[in-house]
């Protein structure tokens, strides 16, 4: 009786990436944690740029540092992947060439549109992590190949119609001066269809896990758990916070809505410290590890040096943050801000250059060290 109640447990932990309560703290729960900021924000609109610039610091600016530390950083990995090392730096090329163009004509701003481009980008590459942590799922507790692409499905639709619906009625019409849009065609596009689509991918992923619930039993809970909690924050989002946003400038550019930039990452900030800290706790634990993964192994293999090394990276980014202008202080005060292209450059090159490193470095099919560590099928 002991050894199969002992056997249940691990069949059930191994339905998680690590445990099903750190999942549900750190995979799910930077969910529930982001809603609590825009409600305090709601509350108390004065503490909203205090909490940009500890969302900066603490999240943003340190998971991209984690990228960096498992990539660059690892002896190993970096003797076997030099051509994606070196070549990915073309992102920092990339906006430097948008402020060279800009130096010379002022017909269209290149600098803008490529800072429209990165966010649009952003959307992409927080919904292609959600899949890839549905995947794990997926693969974890034997969903067939066939059902996973249908909850993957779902999952698409219903973020990716809250995502357009942002897209189109605020960020597009921000950037570009885009006030006015009565069109019926364009309303219908723009708040209608995105709505109609959400509400399909809700009904159709409560009939899947309807049809599955026999098929799987309580195997499918992690990944019903998680659409769940990804349409719900993005729903809410979207559809109910950004139009409500409070901390909106009379100002030109992309970077107004304050609240959602915070919320739009915060998540995916989370859940990405989550898999990079559990990452390194299994692959730098070798006690010959020095020697194989070089500083890597100082910098991840243990939580504290986690922690320290990205809150110092995370200090730095906020600092180039800071100079590139689009943000008012954590008063809220615009008074000593000031646009400077160096800061532009390095900001947009480190986040293009992290968004398409991740979609590179983080392919089970394609690295077997990493499947084992995940345990996937």
């Amino acid at each position: 009786m002991a050894r199969t109640q002992s056997m249940t447990h691990g069949s059930q932990a191994n339905l998680w990436l690590q445990s099903r309560s750190f999942d549900l703290i750190f995979v799910t729960g930077g969910a529930i944690f982001t809603l609590l900021v825009a409600a305090l924000a709601f509350q108390t609109p004065r503490l909203l740029p205090i909490f940009f610039w500890m969302w900066i610091v603490l999240f943003e600016g340190s998971h991209f540092w984690a990228t960096l530390s498992r990539t660059y950083f690892d002896r190993d990995f970096r003797s076997k992947h030099k051509p994606l090392l070196w070549g990915s730096m073309l992102f920092f090329a990339l906006p430097l060439a948008c402020v060279i163009v800009d130096q010379y004509q002022q017909q269209v701003s290149t600098m803008l549109l490529y800072g429209f481009f990165i966010f649009t980008w952003s959307l992409f590459h927080n919904l292609r992590q959600h899949y890839g942590f549905l995947s794990i799922y997926g693969r974890k507790a034997g969903v067939s190949e066939f059902d996973r692409d249908r909850l993957k499905q779902v999952l698409y639709l219903g973020v990716g119609a809250c995502q357009a619906y942002f897209l189109l009625n605020f960020k597009m019409p921000g950037v570009f001066s885009l006030n006015g849009l009565q069109d019926p065609n364009w309303m219908f596009l723009s708040s209608v269809l995105p709505l109609v689509l959400f509400a399909l991918a809700v009904i159709w992923f409560a009939l899947q896990v309807w049809e599955h619930r026999h098929r799987y039993g309580p195997k499918l809970w992690p990944s019903a758990y998680y659409i769940g909690i990804c349409l719900v924050f993005y729903g809410i989002m979207f559809f109910y916070i950004a139009p409500q946003d409070r901390f909106v400038q009379s100002l030109g550019g992309g970077e107004t809505l304050m609240l959602i930039a915070i919320m739009n990452s915060l998540f995916h900030n989370i859940q990405y410290h989550a898999i990079v800290w559990y990452y390194g706790q299994k692959r730098y634990q070798d006690p010959h590890g020095s020697e194989k993964f070089g500083t890597a192994k100082l910098l991840n293999g243990q939580t504290l040096n986690y922690l320290v090394f990205a809150l110092l990276a995370g200090a730095i980014f906020g600092t180039i943050t800071w100079f590139v202008g689009d943000w008012p202080d954590w008063s809220g005060s615009w008074d000593q801000v000031g646009a400077h292209s160096w800061a532009y450059v390095v900001f947009f090159g480190i986040i293009g250059h992290h968004f398409f490193m991740d979609q590179k470095i983080w392919r089970p099919s394609k690295q077997k060290d990493l499947k084992s560590y995940l345990k996937v099928q």
